[in-house]
């Protein structure tokens, strides 16, 4: 491990209880576990989601890649190399699915990991070409160890999405969606039992309720004047008469900790 990374390690574990030690079984790297279940690919639909021959769309646990064009808009980089590399990737006839702990998103597609026929694992495989970016969704975190790992090793060698960095300051952020986003931490609250980071510019950070477990015991007071780069879906909440004037116009939930790192 890079002394870099040691520390940020060390200085994260006086905020959190360490996770690992909620993972399920798979968290021993991306190993298919026995028991995974064969699977044939119909046709893929972008670089995260594909339909099976049974007729279930999985949307592949741990990866969000680039968004194809939709409705005039135009692809994000790299969408349709992702989509080609994941079309490389399950041609073969031996496929296995390994099904979610949370099995169905909102939209009813089926929520796995997938595997080749070495046993390798095909998320694993578009993080490390650098074809989407690493994400975790609780409850579903068996495989976020070796995801991260594939995604540094991607960025590191400014492979794929990482050519030129994604990432932007959050005084730039314009409109809602996945992104990552880099600032400093202006102000920390705690209100309606959420956790709330504000970072300058115009974004505000959200731990919720639901996730406050997995972040442990955050020492707010440590985390002032940091730096830190954080990702996920940024909520506009311009055109919610909810919001309070003078409160951030965009608000990112922060599902787990791996999604936020200082910097």
């Amino acid at each position: 491990m890079a002394t870099r990374d040691i520390r940020k390690a060390l200085h994260w574990g006086a905020f959190f209880v360490c996770w690992c030690f909620v993972l399920p079984v798979l968290a021993d790297g991306c190993v298919m576990p026995v028991g995974a279940e064969p699977v044939t690919s119909r046709f893929v639909i972008d670089g995260d989601t594909l339909e099976l021959g049974d007729g279930r769309r999985v949307r592949l646990i741990g990866i969000n890649a680039p968004e194809t064009g939709k409705q005039g808009k135009p692809s994000e980089p790299f969408a349709n190399a992702a989509k080609t590399r994941l079309q490389t990737l399950v041609q073969a006839a031996d496929i296995r699915l390994v099904v979610g702990v949370e099995a169905k998103d909102r939209y009813g597609r089926t929520l796995g990991h997938l595997f080749d026929a070495d046993g390798k694992n095909i998320e694993e495989q578009l993080l490390r070409d650098g074809m989407g970016f690493a994400l975790a969704v609780p409850p579903n975190l068996a495989l976020i160890q070796c995801h991260g790992d594939a995604e540094r090793h991607a960025r590191q060698i400014k492979q794929g999405v990482w050519q030129q960095s994604p990432v932007i300051e959050a005084a730039q952020v314009r409109k809602g969606g996945f992104q990552i986003i880099t600032g400093r931490i202006e102000s920390t609250s705690r209100a309606g039992g959420y956790v709330w980071l504000e970072l300058d510019g115009s974004v505000v950070l959200r731990v919720g309720k639901r996730d406050r477990h997995y972040f442990g015991s955050l020492e707010l007071d440590g985390l002032l004047g940091r730096r830190v780069e954080a990702r996920g879906w940024v909520i506009d909440r311009r055109g919610n008469s909810s919001v309070k004037a003078g409160y951030k116009p965009f608000m990112l939930p922060l599902r787990h900790p791996v999604m936020l790192e200082l910097e």
